[in-house]
């Protein structure tokens, strides 16, 4: 597949690589009875792979959205990195599972992570690395052991 880390994203929509930032999107949406925010996506900006907001509002639903240029890089890190810590306080903001948001951050900010995360437990299995090292080196590594050639 060979992804070019931190410009390419594989949409979870169509499965299809998303070439460049300004073709991307990042949304998710609040559970109206729950108040919590989850369903977080990297999907194409256009309709076919984007939430369709009108059936997640009559799921009871909130839709919500951002370019993902705006969650891209030191400034989009700071911006996850303090909803994180939003979600601290009570009343402010709600993560449903903060582990599907970490899995966004690396997503978004760890060089190799979206290519390698494909064959991250397939490796683990195998021993090929020990689950907590996503240093570039593991992450390529990891990539050229498992991806397609």
């Amino acid at each position: 597949m060979k992804l070019i880390p931190l410009k390419q994203w594989i949409c979870d929509s169509c499965g299809e690589i998303i070439k460049k930032p300004e073709d991307g999107w990042f949304e998710w949406y609040t559970d109206e009875k729950t108040s919590f925010e989850t369903g977080f996506r990297i999907v194409h900006h256009r309709e076919s792979c984007m939430y369709d907001d009108g059936a997640l509002i009559r799921q009871n639903r909130s839709p919500s959205h951002l370019a993902l240029e705006r969650v891209i890089g030191s400034a989009g890190l700071g911006y996850l990195l303090f909803s994180i810590e939003l979600s601290e306080k009570k009343g402010v903001y709600k993560l449903a599972d903060i582990e599907e948001f970490i899995e966004m951050i690396r997503r978004l900010h760890l060089s190799y992570w979206e290519e390698a995360r494909l064959y991250w437990d397939k490796a683990y299995r195998d021993g090929f690395h020990d689950k907590c090292d996503f240093s570039e080196n593991t992450l390529l590594s990891i990539i050229n052991e498992y991806g397609e050639s």
